[in-house]
């Protein structure tokens, strides 16, 4: 069984610490187990600290007056949730919602111990700052998308960023499972779960992919890109 030691080590943010540091990180972290559709935090509950991806998958969102649901981010294994307000003085509440949408694994890092980590080790510090420019990069994608382009090219860009996370875009003919059900897809994209599956209908007819229930096969990867 691994130490909660080397599992950290396998998380970006902390795998060029040294095996002390990982220890007294250990030491301060809790491990926490938590079921498919389970909610980790509410938006504006009171911040508590920051989470880690360790097994699973969870969804940061946030929640309509009527009841939508808006997907921001889809955390994997190894992502952090809620490490922004690590830098916020005072009480703020977390910013929005998160749940798993798979049985998962979470570490969680209380701000009170976490901070003064931090601070003694700036490798961390720096690595949080990479992350939060990269997340950066992709929010503005995907507004991008949701204001400028059509459904079919948010689906195409989405489909090609699930290759490269399933490490299949040397492939000729790459297949994923995908992480979400459609209709949070649907959400993630800025559609409708009805616009949404003529999208993937007429891909499939056009014989750019192939849909195998949750199973995506890319039969025609350059014109897939064409279509970003």
């Amino acid at each position: 069984m691994e130490s909660t030691r080397d599992r950290l080590r396998k998380v970006p943010l902390f795998n060029e610490l040294e095996d002390e540091s990982l220890d007294r990180l250990a030491g301060l972290s809790s491990i926490v187990h938590v079921k498919k559709k389970e909610i980790l935090f509410h938006e504006g509950d009171p911040y508590r600290g920051m989470f880690i991806v360790l097994r699973g998958l969870a969804v940061v969102f946030k929640t309509s007056a009527d009841g939508r649901m808006l997907i921001l981010r889809v955390c994997r294994e190894g992502s952090p949730l809620a490490e922004l307000q690590l830098f916020e003085p005072g009480t703020a509440g977390y910013l929005a919602s998160a749940r798993c949408t798979r049985d998962s694994e979470i570490l969680m890092l209380p701000q009170a111990a976490f901070t003064p980590f931090l601070k003694q080790h700036p490798e961390v510090a720096w690595e949080m700052l990479h992350e939060f420019a990269g997340r950066l990069k992709q929010l503005n994608l995907q507004l991008e998308g949701v204001t400028l382009r059509e459904v079919s090219s948010r689906l195409a860009q989405y489909l090609l960023r699930e290759v490269e996370a399933a490490g299949q875009e040397a492939e000729a003919s790459p297949s994923m499972t995908l992480p979400l059900a459609k209709g949070a897809i649907a959400s993630y994209l800025g559609t409708v779960h009805e616009t949404l599956s003529r999208t993937f209908a007429r891909l499939v007819r056009e014989k750019v992919i192939k849909v195998d229930g949750p199973r995506i096969t890319i039969l025609d990867k350059d014109k897939l890109k064409r279509m970003v």
